[in-house]
């Protein structure tokens, strides 16, 4: 089989994922073809302002792997090899996000895919389509750059697999989107359950929800008996602030502390929400009941305004520390409402305190959702989310439901379909044979530290100081 690599994100894991397929299809004794960029990207997830110093170093470690492979040279693609118009025209100016997002160039859906990589470099799910025009145009085109080039690749390597990162990027999806076209199958990547495990979706993306959901269900069918003994161990060690396969994000928070207005005497509603810039430009994150997070608890809250037993407390995600977003000025707008007690982000109130005094949980796709069933407390998700078909799981189809629900507490009934969606965490994606990680971010594939040149990095300070951060 013919495997074609295409590596343009040099970030730990990542390009180590990436050798590992490579040595392992090598090892087979498959053909291992690998294409890279040499700064033709105008912008992209590692680089969205393609910074000399970045370009660099992403450039010089990349090639570092490839060497270490002995990947001959004859199977090193590089996208400047192709041909590309520039005077391709398209609109590039937008009015708003959803416009953007809707753009389509030549079947591939790449507005939504720009969308999404700026989403994500901005941290704002609402950010400013004129402030960030000059990146709106970069990301058209160089996705549209992408799909030109990546027709011609295609017809050159003619693979019968494809291996990328994420799937829902710019400089991604387009060649996602071919692949998919030419019945080609492809697998994309991401970090695994564990940092000594990494994830490979065959024809689809680490966001698909119904891959997910899939997944959760036959890892727990094939799993030993000690899944029961893993799958509570996720619940403990989140609850115990144990680094598992990202960061810890209540590390800041004291144990058992609540707020101190707390009044046990109410129905106490806890609202743990997400940061939305996470996975607002993923179509199968779409909200249901409500146009945005925010929107919905403004709902909930004017539902419940004129009924004085009922208090609201939303525990701000601590992902959304410090951040001037949308989402973070839509919710300090909703302390208006006198049912309502905001926990900002950084506040040391406990998390795992607040479901613990409250009597019914909501979330929007938060993990808190599914913890909540663990420990037995019931639990309204109000939208999609991984672990949303999972016993316990009460989602509401209307607002007016899910008013119902919260005024009529359904009660609680143990099950193990927690621990499924928690053996899943931890087990998810194939161990590493070759790349042993040291951290989230570090590692070393067979012993040895893969790293950009010593040129590179010189050249790298360099630029910084001529041109800044």
């Amino acid at each position: 089989m013919r495997y074609l690599i295409y590596s343009c994100c040099f970030e730990a894991p990542h390009f180590e994922t990436e050798m590992e397929v490579a040595k392992i299809a090598i090892s087979e004794g498959h053909e291992v073809f690998f294409v890279i960029c040499e700064s033709d990207l105008r912008t992209c997830f590692v680089n969205p302002r393609h910074k000399g110093a970045i370009c660099y170093t992403c450039r010089s470690k990349i090639r570092n792997g490839i060497d270490f492979l002995n990947i001959p040279n004859e199977r090193i693609i590089r996208l400047s090899q192709f041909i590309f118009r520039n005077d391709i025209a398209v609109n590039d100016s937008f009015t708003s996000i959803n416009e953007l997002k809707k753009f389509e160039y030549k079947g591939s859906d790449i507005g939504l895919a720009v969308a999404s990589s700026i989403i994500s470099y901005t941290r704002d799910h609402e950010f400013d389509v004129l402030k960030y025009k000059d990146e709106i145009k970069d990301g058209i085109a160089t996705a549209i750059m992408v799909h030109e080039k990546g027709e011609q690749i295609l017809d050159s390597v003619n693979p019968d697999v494809v291996i990328m990162f994420n799937g829902r990027f710019l400089e991604y999806r387009p060649l996602m989107r071919l692949c998919e076209k030419r019945s080609i199958d492809f697998y994309t990547h991401e970090r695994g359950g564990s940092i000594d495990r990494y994830m490979m979706r065959k024809n689809s993306t680490p966001h698909t929800v119904s891959f997910s959901k899939m997944e959760i269900e036959e890892l727990w069918r094939n799993a030993g008996e000690d899944k029961y003994v893993i799958g509570k161990e996720f619940f403990l060690n989140r609850r115990n602030k144990v680094m598992q396969s990202w960061d810890v994000y209540t590390k800041e928070q004291q144990a058992g502390i609540l707020p101190t207005s707390f009044d046990r005497s109410k129905r106490n509603i806890g609202i743990f929400n997400s940061s939305m810039d996470e996975y607002e430009g993923i179509a199968d994150f779409k909200n249901g009941l409500y146009a945005d997070d925010n929107a919905g608890i403004e709902q909930l809250c004017t539902s419940f305004s004129h009924l004085e037993n009922y208090h609201f407390y939303l525990r701000v995600h601590p992902n959304l520390k410090g951040i001037d977003n949308a989402q973070n000025r839509s919710i300090a707008a909703l302390s208006r409402f006198a049912n309502l007690t905001i926990i900002p982000a950084d506040d040391p109130i406990d998390s795992y305190a607040l479901m613990d005094a409250v009597d019914v949980v909501i979330t929007f796709g938060s993990t808190m959702g599914i913890e909540a069933v663990f420990w037995n407390k019931s639990s309204l998700l109000l939208r999609r989310a991984f672990h949303e078909d999972l016993g316990g799981i009460i989602k509401p189809e209307s607002h007016q439901q899910a008013v119902e629900t919260l005024i009529d507490i359904p009660a609680t009934t143990p099950n193990d379909d927690a621990l499924k969606y928690g053996y899943w965490v931890v087990m998810f994606g194939v161990k590493y044979q070759h790349f042993k990680a040291d951290g989230l971010f570090s590692g070393k594939f067979l012993n040895k530290k893969i790293e950009p040149s010593i040129g590179s990095k010189i050249k790298s300070k360099i630029d910084v100081l001529v041109n800044g951060k």
